[in-house]
This record gives structure tokens, C-alpha cells and sequence, in this order.
């Protein structure tokens, strides 16, 4: 004998039960949505954070090269000069004492750059930070790059321009820039196979600075650069 019970439809849930299965289900999904917003966001936020960083290392260990990517249009064609390895050492100072040398052959470059056209700095590889030279004093002769006292600090520094055969030309600090040692003129072109002597109070060698060559000839970006 058939259960007549069998036959009869289950009733519909009530209106209340409807009501919160679907507050329930629309809470489930505001959740999904919430994290995937968030993880978008932490995506979003890890691209940029890699994309910075990259920028940061390119610009501090190399400066100048996204100032040589630019629009061509809008500027001449690059100017690269080739630093090499630089070669530390001391110096018996005229004036008594000793001071640090470094000393970085300036290789070549792509078109000839003259002094006029470029400056040095001195800056901190990690944190592109300048390594200023405030009320140093270059002093300098043919043949001696250190005519004077030593700098009295590591972080006080000048810059000597040495020509293929040895012979010193100019002195650089960043308040008088380019000065000739001997009279003559200040904007000179740099010969290849030249040699910038780095004199400091105390070695600058493997402490995460860096020199760098920048400037412009005519609508050309010039850089160079090279750890010390």
C-alpha cells in the first residue's frame, strides 16, 4: 500500500529562512569580493614597489642613465664616458701630512666632452645621496696633486685633472668647479686616457660611493660613472 505522505510536496521554507540564506549568501560573497579586492590591491601595491626599487638601483648606481634614455627629440644623442676601474693609493702632501688618492683613468667617450660641459659628484651608491666638498680647498700643482695640506676629512674631497702624460691640468671642487692649475684656460677637452685623482681626507675605497660624470654638450646628456 502506497504512503499517501510520499506524494505530498515538501513545504517551501518560510519567508524568514528565505530571507536569511540569502543575507547569508550575499555575505559569502561580499567576503570573496572584499579579498580579492585586497589581494588585487597588495599585487598592485608589490608591482610598484618592484618597479620603484628597479628605477632606484638603475639611478643611483648608474646616474644619469634615464636622463640618456630620454626622448631623442628632445634631446641629442647620448654622450657615454667610459670610467675605468679606479686604483687606490696615498699622497705626501707639499703642505705635511698624507691624504688618500683615488685615482680613475677617464678611458674615453663617445664625442669628445670638454670640462665646461661636464661636473663630478661624489655620491653614496646605496642611497644616491651627494657627498658634498663644503670650503675645500684644491690645491695643486703640475706635478704634484696635493701642493697644500690634506683635506682635513674623508668626506671632504677635490678632484684633479691629470693628462695622458702625467701632467696635472685642472682642479675641481663643486663651489669653484673647474680651476687651471697653471694658468691657461678652464674649459679644456678631456683627452683620453686621462686620469681624475680623487684626493680625500681618508680613503673613499669600497665604501659604497661612487664618481660620476654628468653634464651636456649642447642638447647631448653626458654621464659616466663608476664605484671607487
Amino acid at each position: 500500500m502506497t504512503d499517501p505522505s510520499a506524494a505530498v510536496p515538501a513545504a517551501p521554507p518560510a519567508d524568514g529562512a528565505r530571507s536569511r540564506t540569502g543575507r547569508a549568501r550575499a555575505f559569502r560573497q561580499r567576503q570573496v569580493e572584499q579579498r580579492t579586492s585586497r589581494r588585487t590591491r597588495i599585487a598592485n601595491l608589490v608591482m610598484v614597489g618592484l618597479v620603484v626599487a628597479g628605477a632606484y638601483l638603475i639611478v643611483t648606481e648608474r646616474p644619469g642613465v634615464l636622463l640618456n634614455a630620454a626622448d631623442t627629440t628632445r634631446f641629442g644623442p647620448a654622450i657615454v664616458v667610459q670610467l675605468g676601474t679606479p686604483t687606490a693609493g696615498t699622497l705626501s702632501c707639499a703642505g705635511g701630512g698624507t691624504a688618500a688618492v683615488e685615482r680613475v683613468p677617464w678611458v674615453g667617450s663617445t664625442q669628445p666632452v670638454a670640462t665646461g660641459e661636464v661636473y663630478v659628484r661624489i655620491y653614496e651608491i646605496w642611497d644616491g645621496d651627494v657627498i658634498l666638498d663644503p670650503n675645500v680647498v684644491a690645491n695643486a700643482t703640475a706635478s704634484n696633486p696635493c701642493a697644500g695640506v690634506p683635506p682635513s676629512s674623508a668626506l671632504l674631497w677635490y678632484l684633479v685633472l691629470a693628462a695622458p702624460n702625467g701632467t696635472n691640468e685642472l682642479t675641481y671642487t663643486q663651489a669653484g668647479l673647474w680651476q687651471p692649475v697653471a694658468g691657461g684656460a678652464a674649459n679644456v677637452t678631456v683627452a683620453n686616457d686621462s686620469t681624475l685623482l680623487l684626493v680625500s681626507g681618508a680613503s673613499l675605497a669600497g665604501t659604497g660611493r661612487g664618481i660620476a660624470v654628468l653634464g651636456f654638450a649642447g642638447l647631448s646628456p653626458i654621464s659616466g660613472s663608476v664605484p671607487l
